[in-house]
């Protein structure tokens, strides 16, 4: 869940997002009207808390009233935080949720704790549900049933854990009756599910049972159980539990989402689209291995763009870097998935070619200078000189001397003429 935050004042700022950030809540901060319009366009909002006075004489109440207006926020929360009488009948009217005063932060916090446990129906999730018994299921799924959650139920532990096998990355949660019916109960059930693959320790599980048993809530706690809830339970304590659970591996999977982007941002050039050459030193060791485990012979290519200090002096480095990013988008469909292509430096490139002998590595340079020379780089005649080295690795190999020699090879190509293919064979 994410709230977007509204406030012209720093100190405001920071103590409403140590609160909502406190209940695992997202926060995005905006300090104007228009900066709060861009992020409810850009960004996909859950709450809004917006202080009284913005920005350009428009006010709470006006962003209120804009953010009704947007199809998807009709029905979110909005908090507006005010530090005078205002009329509450015209905030309600614009579509204001709740009025907060400024004064007691804690007065503050205790209102948004209550919308938090009144809006779990702002939760969109999808349930694996496990319960034998008809009406204690159909119970349970009514007493969600304001949420955004859909439920798969199944009356067995053994039918769930098929399903779950398969379609793991589907869900957001499982919950499950501790008695169920099958040869899996529900503690065999939940030790099961942490045991498929390593990323379903970060799937939350709630056991439900009729026994409040220390020793059996331990158990399950133990065997991977994130929750255990008694029944009868109340219903307000079920949808906190639910909803916590959920935020919580929501927030986790964010973070995993955020790690991934980072890595990529650090491996990739962004200007061609390719890996960088810090990707090169990550991925050569994985790649050797594969091929040393296979016996399967590498090719590398390692090539320049002729000339490119003439491009970028004669018609200056925005033509310059629209060839390399019309490079990288050749270098990209012209090999296959398996291979590794990354841009070296400035204007040199490498491609390292998986299971490829002499004859099929010198084809392919061939193959794609050719491609190079006969594209059409915006009315520019772009050519390229290419180095190639095939060879089968062993454990001894070091790859950047096979680097080097490739590199000897492309010098080759350069110094008798440009725009050729020179090769080493060292198979």
């Amino acid at each position: 869940m994410k709230v977007l935050i509204i406030e012209r004042s720093r100190l405001q700022q920071t103590v409403l997002s140590r609160i909502f950030t406190g209940e695992g809540i997202i926060v995005s901060l905006a300090d104007t009207y228009s900066e709060a319009i861009d992020k409810l366009d850009h960004e996909d909002i859950d709450m809004v808390c917006s202080g009284y006075q913005l920005n350009n004489g428009k006010t709470g109440i006006d962003l209120s009233r804009e953010i009704r207006s947007i199809a998807r926020y009709k029905e979110i929360p909005i908090i507006l935080m005010a530090s005078k009488d205002i009329s509450t009948q015209l905030a309600y009217n614009a579509g204001v949720t709740e009025i907060c005063s400024r004064i007691s932060y804690e007065e503050v916090a205790e209102k948004i704790q209550a919308i938090l446990n009144r809006r779990v129906c702002n939760i969109s999730a999808r349930i694996l549900y496990v319960e034998d018994s008809k009406t204690a299921a159909l119970l349970t799924m009514k007493d969600l049933k304001e949420t955004s959650i859909i439920f798969d139920h199944y009356f067995s532990a053994d039918e769930a854990y098929e399903v779950y096998k398969s379609k793991y990355k589907h869900y957001d949660m499982v919950i499950t009756d501790v008695v169920v019916e099958g040869k899996l109960d529900g503690l065999e059930f939940v030790r099961a599910i942490r045991k498929i693959t390593p990323e379903n320790y970060k799937m939350p599980i709630l056991a439900i049972s009729g026994f409040d048993d220390t020793s059996r809530r331990v158990e399950l706690l133990r065997s991977g159980a994130n929750d255990y809830i008694v029944k009868p339970y109340v219903k307000e304590e079920l949808l906190v539990r639910v909803k916590n659970l959920i935020t919580t591996k929501h927030l986790f999977d964010q973070v995993e989402l955020q790690q991934e982007q980072l890595f990529q941002q650090a491996m990739k050039d962004t200007l061609t689209g390719l890996h960088n050459r810090h990707a090169l030193s990550d991925f050569l060791p994985k790649f050797s291995s594969a091929a040393i485990r296979h016996q399967k012979p590498v090719g590398i290519l390692f090539f320049d763009i002729d000339h490119f200090k003439q491009i970028n002096d004669t018609h200056g480095h925005i033509v310059g870097d629209n060839v390399l990013e019309e490079m990288g988008k050749l270098i990209t469909e012209s090999f296959r998935g398996e291979d590794f292509s990354a841009r070296y430096g400035g204007e040199e490139f490498i491609v390292i070619l998986y299971d490829t002998n002499y004859e099929q590595t010198i084809n392919i340079a061939e193959k794609f200078r050719t491609k190079v020379e006969n594209h059409d780089f915006s009315n520019l005649n772009i050519t390229i000189s290419i180095g190639t080295l095939t060879v089968k690795v062993t454990k001894n190999t070091d790859i950047n001397q096979l680097i080097d020699k490739a590199d000897e090879a492309l010098y080759q190509a350069k110094e008798s003429g440009r725009n050729k293919v020179c090769s080493v064979n060292l198979l």
